[in-house]
């Protein structure tokens, strides 16, 4: 493992500087769909009640936004009216609980941690539930919830984080497509849905109205089991969990109706130390909003030691299996060599954890392959353990290669190995090797 991951981060380190103008792999379209067919092994695991991997959910879902919005608005260098706006925002919003949508994309990342563990799990988005203001991932067993929690502590904290992390990876994806992958299609109106989505999201986990929200769950749903979501309010579980890693799930009581475990949980369930750690990181969602892609400027440009730089900056707020991080992301195209620093600022409720990743895309490797590379050192907590006073230092590589067939065609494939540790848009909490193959087809 170790070995196949300093091979990745040494082809990362070894990558030559090239001067030459800016050039985007797959110039020839404006946007694309990206169909990533496998990934291995989560495609390959024996119970699969959930196909999509989170990569596989996130760029699904990337490539319908792109080209609805392209198809609502057309070319946005070319200009987008007031009307345009309006669609867009009326499609992002009243659309969003359907297949391929944000909502869907939120919910499938949860089904992946479960999908990972062999729990089945039913995605309420397909069964297009416009205008509820709460979507279950429904049809999961308790039992299966009570193994998860006592032999996977960490993945069932990341269990209830995931959601919230799908929506804003998805704004860092739109983020990158748009500066490094020159993709024409208006995109912010979903930048913005998310981030607010995320932050009230948040801020209501971290108040009373939380309890109001779940006794009437609670009581709506009475004893039909299968009918219930696995968590309730994503943030009070995550915080709930995070700080009892080794309280049997069982423990939370049983159901209101006599039927089934109290999954949910409310806000007065959290002691003071818990409520202080979930409004401060209700809080720290609005550096999610410190994005200038959200604000009409998707470059900047300056002379570096002679040469042109584009660049840009953004930041992202996480909930993690160990506590939360704020991401600080650096793009950088220096006369077309590509680069994405992000500076890693994780965090329990007593300690600093710092990490950083090296990004290195679509570098030419001849006319018609490309590749891109990726390698992260940070230092988290040993088993992502909150309380846990050992760290560990998280080592992860990533290594994919592109071969432009055509202007309109793409094939691709690629490898990622971690160690033990939490990596955003990466289901594995424990060391781990995951290839994929997948094509990308222009449309535009």
């Amino acid at each position: 493992m170790k070995k196949l991951i300093l091979t990745l981060l040494f082809l990362l380190a070894t990558t030559q500087l090239q001067a030459q103008e800016t050039a985007y792999l797959f110039s020839g379209t404006q946007t694309w769909v990206d169909l990533p067919l496998v990934e291995a092994p989560f495609n390959f695991i024996k119970y699969k009640p959930d196909y999509f991997s989170m990569r596989q959910s996130s760029e699904l879902s990337l490539s319908w936004y792109h080209n609805m919005h392209r198809v609502i608005a057309g070319n946005p260098d070319e200009g987008v009216t007031v009307w345009e706006y309006l669609g867009l925002g009326a499609f992002d919003y009243f659309l969003g609980p359907m297949p391929l949508a944000n909502a869907w994309v939120h919910e499938e990342w949860h089904r992946s941690v479960m999908t990972r563990h062999q729990i089945a799990s039913f995605d309420d988005v397909n069964r297009f539930p416009f205008g509820q203001s709460i979507i279950n991932v429904s049809r999961v067993n308790d039992n299966d919830l009570i193994a998860l929690k006592r032999d996977h502590p960490a993945d069932q904290v990341r269990l209830s984080a995931a959601g919230m992390e799908a929506q804003v990876f998805q704004n860092q994806r739109i983020a990158e497509n748009h500066f490094f992958k020159n993709v024409k299609s208006e995109d912010r109106v979903l930048m913005w849905l998310n981030a607010l989505n995320v932050g009230g999201y948040m801020q209501t986990c971290a108040s009373t109205d939380a309890d109001k929200t779940t006794d009437d769950e609670l009581r709506d749903e009475g004893a039909d089991v299968p009918a219930r979501d696995f968590t309730g309010l994503d943030c009070t579980a995550w915080t709930y969990d995070l700080f009892r890693p080794d309280e049997p799930y069982a423990n939370r009581g049983t159901h209101p109706s006599g039927v089934g475990i109290k999954r949910y949980i409310k806000y007065s369930d959290l002691t003071e130390r818990e409520q202080k750690f979930l409004k401060r990181q209700s809080l720290y969602t609005y550096a999610n909003f410190l994005d200038p892609f959200m604000f009409w400027r998707n470059e900047f440009r300056s002379d570096f030691n002679g040469k042109s730089l584009r660049w840009n900056v953004k930041a992202n707020h996480f909930m993690t299996s160990f506590g939360a991080t704020i991401d600080l992301n650096l793009f950088a195209d220096l006369e077309g060599d590509k680069y994405l620093l992000t500076l890693h600022n994780g965090m329990t409720d007593t300690r600093y954890l710092p990490g950083i990743t090296v990004k290195a895309i679509d570098r030419p490797l001849s006319e018609k392959w490309f590749y891109t590379a990726a390698g992260t050192l940070w230092q988290q907590p040993k088993n992502q353990r909150l309380e846990e006073k050992k760290q560990s230092t998280v080592v992860d590589g990533s290594f994919e290669v592109t071969y432009q067939h055509s202007v309109r065609f793409a094939y691709y494939l690629g490898v990622e190995a971690k160690t033990d540790g939490w990596i955003a848009g990466n289901v594995y909490t424990d060391d781990n090797v995951t290839g994929w193959i997948g094509t990308r087809i222009g449309v535009f």
